[in-house]
């Protein structure tokens, strides 16, 4: 586990954390802007904000025996939510540094909650939009939902693991774990296989002293699957060649629709040379269909020649610059306004 260290950007922990925290061993500690920080124990998390312009200097403990760990995204910050049985709890974070709060806390959460042993090791941590998958040195955890972890999770235990494999698709890539025979499919992006891959081969490799998938097979007691069946031999769920019958249908041209016609019903009005009148109708309609045209170009080009194209290019830049003023205003208000409502919730 790590150690406490001192946060990037900031000379050294504020003493009103440091006190508060005490002796507890530290997961992560993080610089999150402003003079503020964040000191992740395995049982909880200190949020320490400095003085503001309406709040005095504060340290907040966010305890990690919860049922339910999520974030809800917003534009430039992100909020932790926390929720047990009797209460909700959250706090905001840059958005820059949302993913290393996160992962220190899930394993925080984990730990606290019971569900990885204190001295069990976390090798690594995957989120992929709805999908959380925890690493560590004896388990492989699955958490699918929009929150990043609650009770409703499954486990994997290297002990009970009889195969494992990654199969490759064209978007994603399956890890195929199999436990006591009964497989279970965890889909990944292509961008994230690799590293998904390899955390995973070698926490479970090293659990079970091997270097290889055919190692892994040996060592649980699972045959290696076969490279190809036999040529002309078909395998599960294979289409064989159509029979002489078959192909003498499709030769004579048997259709087994019943000779359904799938035209178009008259009224549908389907553009088609046979709908299409003919002889001196179709030349009336031909010189009608003329006069309308001409006059709408005569009408159009009458437009273009009344406008004046260089004074409304003008007026065009002088909004868009002033648009751009506007928008430049109300982003320098809505900072301040969000930096008075964050100092309120600290207040309250």
């Amino acid at each position: 586990m790590r150690v406490c260290r001192h946060i990037t950007g900031m000379d050294e922990i504020p003493d009103r954390l440091r006190v508060a925290v005490g002796d507890e061993p530290a997961i992560e500690t993080i610089d999150i802007g402003g003079g503020d920080a964040l000191v992740v124990t395995p049982e909880e998390t200190y949020l320490y904000r400095s003085e503001g312009l309406l709040s005095d200097e504060s340290v907040t403990a966010y305890p990690h025996d919860v049922d339910r760990f999520a974030v809800e995204s917003g534009r430039r910050k992100n909020a932790i939510v926390l929720e047990s049985f009797d209460s909700e709890r959250e706090f905001t974070v840059p958005a820059g540094v949302t993913d290393v709060v996160v992962a220190a806390m899930l394993e925080g959460v984990l730990r606290t909650t019971g569900v990885v042993d204190p001295d069990e090791a976390v090798r690594a941590q995957f989120r992929f939009s709805d999908l959380t998958l925890v690493v560590t040195e004896e388990k492989l955890f699955k958490h699918v939902g929009p929150s990043v972890w609650n009770e409703d999770f499954e486990m994997f235990d290297y002990d009970s693991l009889t195969d494992l494999d990654f199969e490759e698709g064209s978007v994603a890539t399956q890890v195929v774990v199999e436990v006591q025979g009964r497989q279970h499919r965890v889909k990944v992006p292509n961008e994230q296989a690799g590293r998904v891959q390899r955390a995973v081969q070698s926490a479970v490799f090293e659990h079970h002293g091997v270097s290889s998938l055919g190692g892994l097979r040996e060592e649980v007691g699972t045959e290696e699957p076969e490279s190809g069946s036999e040529p002309g031999s078909a395998g599960p769920g294979a289409v064989s060649d159509p029979s002489p019958e078959m192909d003498s249908e499709m030769d004579s041209g048997t259709d087994d629709s019943g000779g359904v016609d799938w035209s178009p019903p008259a009224d549908q009005g389907v553009t088609d040379p046979r709908s299409r009148p003919t002889g001196p109708e179709a030349d009336a309609h031909s010189a009608a269909v003329g006069d309308r045209t001409a006059g709408r170009a005569a009408d159009a080009g009458g437009d273009a020649a009344g406008t004046d194209t260089e004074s409304l290019k003008k007026r065009v830049e002088t909004l868009e610059a002033q648009l751009e003023r506007q928008n430049d205003l109300l982003e320098s208000q809505g900072e301040t306004i969000e930096q008075l409502v964050e100092e309120l919730r600290r207040g309250r």
